[in-house]
């Protein structure tokens, strides 16, 4: 029997590389691609998938090696780790209000 490393609950996807979870490859450049998902649908993992693509911080050639897009080389020069990057993400920021989802940050501190 075969077993999965299921990833339930995690959105970075530098952790789900080296730790060896299953994946379902998203990487094939997209002529358009949209984010428009419901919650705990991916969206916050698509945009760590892609910040550690194109962040200049990092060294990502081994987190997707053996993904489709590593296939081209061209691309993966002129784009992997060439790049700033800022990664914001508002998915743990929960509230009904900014007011109140800054109070509930500075106590989380």
């Amino acid at each position: 029997m075969i077993r999965y490393n299921i990833p339930i609950g995690i959105s970075k996807f530098e952790k789900m590389r080296k730790n060896d979870y299953y994946y379902v490859d998203k990487t094939e450049p997209a002529e358009i691609t949209l984010f428009t998902r419901p919650h705990r649908f991916g969206k916050t993992f698509v945009m760590s998938m892609l910040a550690s693509f194109f962040d200049i911080r990092r060294d990502s050639k081994d987190l997707f090696e053996g993904l489709k897009i590593a296939e081209d080389q061209k691309l993966c020069e002129l784009w992997m780790n060439q790049w700033p990057v800022i990664f914001l993400s508002f998915k743990d920021a929960g509230g009904e209000s900014v007011r109140r989802v800054c109070k509930r940050q500075k106590k989380e501190r």
